[in-house]
């Protein structure tokens, strides 16, 4: 399978490590991809870069997560810490339809905290 940068993928490391996250860049003759790591089996490895072989990942399934509020918190946050007034200004816009929508019955992701995790 053929990435490119920025793709999100999910896959194991050459110690055997779960990791999600996207490509940062890619060495196309040695055929590794260096992932920035967002979730893993091992937590040190969040937030650090890791070279994978390419053929040891597969492509994240999509979500559409600006469908839902969680997501776009987190986004937003992003977008603070980024200084990136147009994304914040898009999210902020994209999250008062969602809370406008939110009588609808669509599914509620309040078990995480800022961090990602699950409380509990």
């Amino acid at each position: 399978m053929s990435f490119a940068i920025s793709d999100w993928v999910q896959g194991r490391t050459k110690d055997g490590e779960l990791i999600q996250g996207f490509i940062t860049s890619l060495n196309e003759k040695q055929n590794i991809a260096s992932v920035y790591v967002v979730q893993s089996d091992h937590d040190a490895a969040v937030g650090t870069t890791v070279a994978v072989l390419s053929s040891w990942l597969k492509e994240q399934p999509t979500l559409q997560v600006l469908d839902y509020e969680e997501p776009i918190l987190d986004f937003i946050e992003l977008a603070l810490s980024t200084r990136d007034t147009e994304w914040f200004a898009e999210l902020t816009g994209r999250l008062h339809e969602i809370a406008q929508r939110q009588d609808s019955g669509g599914p509620v992701l309040h078990n995480r905290n800022r961090l990602g995790r699950i409380l509990g």
